[in-house]
């Protein structure tokens, strides 16, 4: 027994490794740039490279833009996500094809997704075409190509699948006793909702809002396929300034603005674990 521990023990140290190597000590070492100066001395200037990051409009703008993009795709997956997963629960009939085409952007690759986007919403694009010939004017048709709701549609396009999964398989592991019981008391199908699949959901809807986060800081790789490394100023996300920081070699910039981002992120995910943990305890 404690040879076959060891042994799974063993198969972990090269992920560790690999982690240790490229991600912690990397991350742990852009510390030294965000507190020094660009300079050939590489003096210690503190917070100052923070300061100067976060007085930027670009970067102003680019995490604007990143905090509206999230408070609008995060709630707007999760609903959407759980909608159709109820709705595949229901259903009967038909619910193998249904799934296979719920599922079907979670095996899509990347690079086939933004062309797709580009096709349908590009300059020359399906949409844009068919916008025109309903008579909408051209210069609404040129912001809506960069806008942030085509970077939404995108998103939940591509994202909602991996939400229906998840919900999908919380709503299964929830007994069908409870709903018997609870509609002998008469409750209807808003009751029951409320009463027996949102409270016994809630452990599977945190880990969605989780993830759902994260993937919301993934979309950089379509919108970069999609309008190169400087799209519109709707669009400009933090993933673009960090980006063109890296190619300007500004490593101060870009290791403040990572640390920035970093702290920014666990603080929304310590309010969620927080949130999450008053509301077990209340139903509780």
């Amino acid at each position: 027994m404690n040879l076959k521990k060891n042994t799974f023990g063993w198969f972990l140290v090269p992920s560790l490794l690999g982690m240790l190597v490229f991600y912690c000590i990397p991350f742990a070492f852009s510390l030294y740039y965000a507190v020094t100066d660009n300079s050939a001395k590489r003096q210690f200037v503190g917070l100052l490279n923070f300061q100067t990051t976060l007085s930027q409009p670009v970067f102003q703008r680019a995490a604007l833009n990143t905090a509206v993009f999230m408070v609008i795709s995060v709630p707007l997956g999760m609903a959407l996500g759980l909608i159709v997963a109820v709705f595949l629960q229901k259903i009967t009939h038909f619910r193998p094809l249904a799934t296979i085409l719920i599922l079907m952007p979670l095996v899509v690759p990347s690079g086939s997704i933004a062309y797709f986007w580009r096709v349908l919403f590009g300059a020359n694009g399906l949409a844009s075409e068919v916008l025109l010939m309903c008579g909408v004017p051209l210069e609404t048709v040129t912001q809506m190509q960069t806008s942030m709701a085509a970077v939404v549609v995108m998103f939940l396009w591509k994202n909602v699948s991996y939400t229906v999964l998840l919900f999908w398989s919380g709503l299964n592991l929830i007994p069908k006793t409870y709903y018997e019981q609870i509609a002998i008391e008469g409750a209807g199908g808003w009751q029951q909702f409320w009463r027996v699949t949102w409270v016994y959901l809630m452990p599977t809807t945190f880990v969605v809002l989780l993830l759902s986060i994260v993937n919301s800081f993934k979309v950089f790789k379509e919108i970069y396929m999609l309008y190169g490394a400087y799209p519109g100023e709707s669009v400009y996300m933090l993933q673009h300034y960090m980006n063109n920081q890296f190619y300007a070699l500004n490593m101060q910039k870009l290791s403040s603005a990572a640390y920035i981002l970093f702290v920014s992120v666990s603080l929304l995910l310590l309010l969620v674990f927080r949130v999450q943990k008053k509301l077990t305890d209340a139903y509780n």
